[in-house]
């Protein structure tokens, strides 16, 4: 073979190999416009239903209840997180990162999901409206960016006060199969909570509720975003080792399309002397959220390095 056939025979052959993987690309969703009778002269993503009972259970969780009191100490949590529902099992990485500001009265946080992995039945995934086919993959999750401000502590006849605003970014990905929401969105809260001395093998009870506003964007064409009040409800118990800590939260939008999830969650955290410390929690969804949830964290404290 002279140099030449040999140079053409090549560049055929790369032609085709770039052929059949653009072709493997480009992913064949006429099954999914006929599943759905739907209009491709709209965009596709509007006929999702962006709420968080039709989505992964990490694109519009329940906040956490705050307890009208900040942390003391910057801290990093790395965790890894287990949600089973019927027709979706989720598993995820956790980090929560938490520095103290000005005298301690301020701190900066930052929450993410830096992986998530995804197995949903074809009942779920039609059911929401998912483009991904075999409804199995991988996504990157949000990052949340939190400041909380200390208003009011340590006064005998008032709670403690603090206040948290936070933003949600649009850098989830994989919205195909309704992983995350691919908008913006914030939040604030107003929470307080007042320590109550047992002299006993529990230390303190703690008391604690919190109220605010969540809002996110949508692809509805009348609601472009959703509001919703944000409420919660909990309780510390300390002792020398250990903090159990009971709530109960949610938010309800105005929309009424599955946006009132309502969650239990009940998390026991180690309160050792040392670097290290670790953090177990179990959540229930009770209303517009049907994952059950199993978190296990590992705490580091910073200041002690």
């Amino acid at each position: 073979m002279t140099a030449s056939r040999f140079n053409r025979s090549l560049i055929v052959a790369l032609l085709f190999i770039l052929q059949t993987s653009y072709l493997f690309a480009q992913e064949d969703y006429s099954w999914w416009v006929e599943k759905h009778n739907w209009n491709n002269a709209k965009p596709w993503y509007m006929a999702l239903n962006i709420a968080p009972k039709y989505m992964g259970p990490n694109a519009l969780p329940v906040p956490q209840v705050n307890n009208g009191k900040l942390p003391e100490k910057s801290s990093i949590k790395l965790g890894f997180e287990a949600h089973r529902s019927t027709g979706d099992d989720t598993n995820n990485a956790f980090v929560d990162v938490y520095f103290p500001l000005f005298g301690k009265r301020v701190g900066l946080q930052l929450t993410m999901y830096p992986y998530e992995h995804y197995k949903m039945d074809t009942i779920t995934r039609d059911l929401r409206k998912a483009r991904d086919y075999d409804g199995e993959g991988t996504a990157v999750g949000d990052i949340y960016v939190g400041t909380h401000i200390q208003l009011l502590e340590n006064k005998i006849y008032w709670p403690d006060i603090a206040l948290s605003i936070n933003i949600k970014t649009a850098s989830g990905m994989n919205l195909d199969a309704v992983r995350y929401t691919d908008t913006p969105g914030y939040f604030f809260d107003l929470s307080l909570g007042k320590s109550f001395d047992t002299n006993g093998f529990i230390e303190t009870i703690r008391p604690h509720a919190m109220g605010g506003f969540y809002v996110y964007q949508t692809f509805h064409p009348i609601y472009k975003q959703n509001d919703c009040i944000l409420y919660g409800i909990g309780t510390d118990v300390t002792t020398k080792k250990f903090t159990l800590t009971n709530a109960l939260g949610g938010y309800q939008g105005y929309v009424g399309n599955g946006d009132a999830p309502m969650v239990y969650r009940a998390t026991l955290t180690t309160k050792f002397n040392s670097r290290l410390n670790a953090e177990v929690r179990f959540q229930k969804g009770l209303t517009n959220y049907g994952y059950t949830s199993v978190r296990v964290c590992c705490l580091i404290d910073l200041s002690k390095f």
